[in-house]
């Protein structure tokens, strides 16, 4: 997290394209969903994914990263389009 600029969002966010990928246990994994799961210590299985409040995928805040289901991040996207998104409700 030592290379990571918070924006005026509040995002963490990584130097790279898209999201940040590190390995555990022989696995590659996006560093958010890692963050998530080390500092909520909860074990998230396949069927599961990490959202992104902000809608950025390069952030890493984990204020910003909850959990749901695909269907929840799939409304979220379609949310994103419509309404865009309120910082201050982060």
């Amino acid at each position: 997290m030592d290379d990571t600029e918070e924006q005026t969002t509040g995002c963490l966010t990584t130097p790279t394209q898209g999201p940040r990928k590190t390995r555990f246990r022989g696995r590659q994994v996006a560093v958010y969903r890692f963050v998530y799961c080390v500092l909520n210590r909860e074990v998230i299985g396949g069927d599961m994914v990490v959202r992104h409040r902000c809608n950025n995928r390069r952030c890493i805040n984990p204020a910003h990263l909850t959990i749901g289901t695909r269907a929840d991040n799939k409304r979220d996207d379609w949310d994103f389009a419509v309404n865009g998104v309120d910082y201050g409700l982060l």
